[in-house]
């Protein structure tokens, strides 16, 4: 397996040139790009990992991970770009500028093309090394039992799985990735089955409430500011009112803005090497003000519909049931039987965030006074970056009768549960049980109970 270097995969590409002498080497940027959900996997090598309590040794891992780095998902906000800035290029109305940035986004294209939603490079990298740091950080749980690997039916799901395994084959030779039936997703894609959830999605509160920030006077003077770069006045005259570009109806001068915008954050999906070699390069066209308002408005969607928006208790984190339920059981098993090393699941970031919401993580439960002050509660690039992960790793002790613990790591950091103990960040396993049994009781929902069922009665 390739390995790279782990310490820095933030992509703030200030300095082309300076960074063409470092393409590989470490690299450190002053002000990295913000990207929200789409934000390259960090890990912090300097970071520090807390000794478990005086003769207890780690003995089973819980874990969920979204997938890694991937292609834009969906060719939407390029081809608005592409076509806006080819329209503008056929009537001589581009800048300098804007015949640069037309060449990039011409080349962005051809680069996904035949590869939507595909994890890139650096994607699978990235996997491979949280798999490896698992392996390493907790010899003492991997004695060659068995492992539990299920995916979502999602491509880019099951290749991260089948790239996270791949350490593990050495001594787990028969390590296989199952999946959920396509209709039986329940466990790794709830997000789907929640009549409720759906209904909650179109709801006139959540629309209103992204247009607002969308169509906002900042948001429509900055978008102004990032045009002024590309086309000349009387183009951006006529995308003030609206367009027709291509499929995409009525156009204008914000959606093409936030379109290039976007194309900026999923550059971070891309090694440096790709970027440098093709001079791939949206820093100048975004001050910082822009880059932190423009992220803003895109995850406003993400805190929306699946963080605590207006209720942390709302139905977009109620929908993650199914898989509490689950680690909690899984748990039980392991430590009866004492034959399973670890269960391992791959999906979303639409996974990840309801269900690290619904644990109460530091970070992950708080509500904003407004939508505009969300960023001050609510980082998504710190919770469900690409590769995001949520790992219980168990701990029992040498000694009889004392009591099993638990420690949580979000992305691979240890963080604090809303839960009593003097030894953290290690917590007593019985007591994490029952305030999640307590949690789930509190929602109407118990342990015999059918996903579907579950997820088809929530309010």
């Amino acid at each position: 397996m390739v390995v790279i270097n782990q310490n820095v995969f933030i992509h703030s590409f200030r300095g082309i040139g300076a960074i063409m002498l470092l393409a590989f080497s470490s690299f450190c940027f002053a002000l990295p790009q913000l990207a929200g959900s789409k934000t390259a996997y960090h890990y912090d090598t300097k970071q520090t990992i807390t000794p478990a309590p005086k003769g207890y040794q780690a003995f089973y891992i819980n874990h969920i991970g979204r997938h890694g780095s991937r292609y834009i998902s969906k060719s939407k906000y390029e081809e608005i770009a592409y076509q806006t800035l080819l329209l503008a290029d056929k009537d001589n109305q581009l800048t300098d500028e804007g015949k640069s940035l037309l060449k990039q986004v011409l080349y962005i294209k051809q680069l996904n093309n035949n590869h939507y939603g595909e994890l890139t490079d650096l994607g699978r990298q990235d996997i491979g090394l949280i798999s490896q740091r698992m392996l390493k950080n907790n010899p003492t749980v991997f004695k060659g039992h068995n492992i539990a690997v299920i995916s979502s039916t999602s491509p880019r799901a099951k290749e991260t799985a089948e790239i996270f395994v791949q350490p593990f084959k050495a001594k787990y030779p028969h390590i296989q990735v199952t999946t959920q039936l396509e209709n039986e997703q329940t466990l790794l894609r709830f997000f789907i089955y929640s009549p409720a959830y759906d209904k909650y999605k179109q709801s006139k509160v959540v629309k209103n409430a992204l247009k607002e920030i969308k169509f906002s006077p900042k948001t429509i003077a900055l978008s102004q500011t990032v045009a002024m770069k590309f086309f000349t006045l009387d183009f951006i005259e006529k995308l003030n009112v609206g367009m027709d570009i291509g499929e995409y109806n009525s156009i204008k001068t914000e959606d093409f803005s936030l379109a290039v915008y976007q194309l900026y954050q999923e550059l971070q999906a891309l090694p440096t090497e790709v970027l440098v070699n093709h001079q791939l390069n949206f820093d100048d066209y975004f001050s910082e003000e822009a880059n932190a308002w423009f992220n803003t408005v895109v995850t406003a969607k993400n805190y929306l519909q699946i963080g605590p928006a207006f209720d942390a208790n709302g139905i977009q984190i109620k929908i993650a049931a199914p898989l509490l339920k689950d680690m909690l059981v899984t748990a039980d098993i392991a430590i009866t039987s004492n034959n399973v090393d670890a269960n391992l699941r791959f999906a979303h970031a639409e996974t990840l965030s309801p269900f690290a919401t619904l644990m109460e993580i530091e970070g992950t439960t708080k509500v904003a006074k407004t939508l505009f002050d969300y960023p001050t509660v609510w980082h998504a690039e710190k919770i469900i970056p690409m590769g995001a992960n949520i790992q219980w790793i168990f701990y029992k002790s040498e000694q009889p009768h004392h009591p099993i613990l638990v420690k949580i790591l979000l992305n691979e950091q240890e963080v604090h549960l809303p839960i009593s103990t003097q030894q953290y960040p290690y917590y007593r396993w019985q007591d994490v049980k029952q305030f999640y049994t307590n949690k789930l009781n509190q929602l109407g929902l118990n342990e015999n109970q059918p996903d579907i069922d579950m997820l088809k009665k929530l309010k």
